[in-house]
């Protein structure tokens, strides 16, 4: 895992197109910060992608990301696996 600076500043612009490196292509959309259950809470990268859903990646998983140089394309679908990925929530935050 990568150590992030105190004060977080994203590589990505919402909106932008981002690849990762398991689910594939997906539109950033910014950081958001998640409260876990046992009221710990932490930073993630939110990432849309087909379909209405959605990626919750930590921070500190940065390097799985990359921009996406491409012209504009359509987004990845979502396995029925994938869209219950490490890093999803089984509520969506509002």
């Amino acid at each position: 895992m990568t150590k992030l600076p105190a004060k977080f500043a994203s590589p990505f612009n919402p909106g932008e197109l981002v690849l990762h490196t398991t689910h594939g292509l997906s539109r950033y959309v910014g950081t958001r910060l998640l409260e876990a259950t046992d009221g710990t809470s932490a930073q993630y990268f939110q990432l849309d992608y087909a379909d209405g859903h959605r990626v919750f990646v930590p921070v500190e998983h940065v390097e799985r990301l990359s921009k996406y140089l491409g012209e504009e394309s359509a987004l990845a679908r979502l396995t029925t696996s994938e869209q219950r990925s490490p890093y999803s929530r089984s509520q969506k935050p509002q």
